[in-house]
């Protein structure tokens, strides 16, 4: 029943800009397999790399935090990142279980250098939804989007 699961990100300004955001390396929760899904389980991706898992999730082949790079922003300025909150994948296949990203491990804001960009690290939760009605396709890859919002 090995898995593998990744997070595409999306970037928004709430001021003008031409913000970019680079994805370095995605967010990856690695190879899983689910015994069961009677209740939720959880799987903690840390931004430091740190993995821990709960319940019912079994970690194959690890993950490893997202690397993210913002650039063309004003030098020396301070952004503030936060992320919309839950975030869930979606499966085409009838009857499927959907994972749920419920936390995020990152910086509150970022300042950035005379470039105009910083890199920041994000590590997350990822959460099966505890109904036994529905089970995870085994080999799958589950993908999920994650919105990060951008305030300078």
């Amino acid at each position: 029943m090995g898995k593998k699961y990744w997070v595409a990100t999306l970037g928004f300004c709430t001021a003008q800009c031409w913000a970019e955001l680079t994805v370095d390396s995605p967010l990856d929760f690695g190879d899983i397999a689910i015994r069961g899904n009677n209740s939720v389980s959880s799987l903690i991706i840390g931004r430091n790399g740190s993995t821990v898992s709960t319940g019912e999730i079994y970690i194959i082949q690890p993950g490893s935090p997202g690397v993210y790079t913002l650039s063309n922003l004003p030098p020396y300025s301070t952004v503030q990142l936060t992320v919309d909150l839950p975030a869930y994948s979606a499966m085409p296949y009838p009857n499927t279980a959907q994972f749920v990203v419920t936390a995020v491990d990152m910086p509150s804001s970022l300042n950035l250098g005379p470039s105009g960009s910083g890199q920041f690290k994000l590590g997350a939760t990822l959460n099966t939804s505890g109904n036994p009605a529905q089970n995870y396709y085994s080999g799958a890859d589950y993908l999920i989007y994650l919105n990060i919002n951008i305030d300078y």
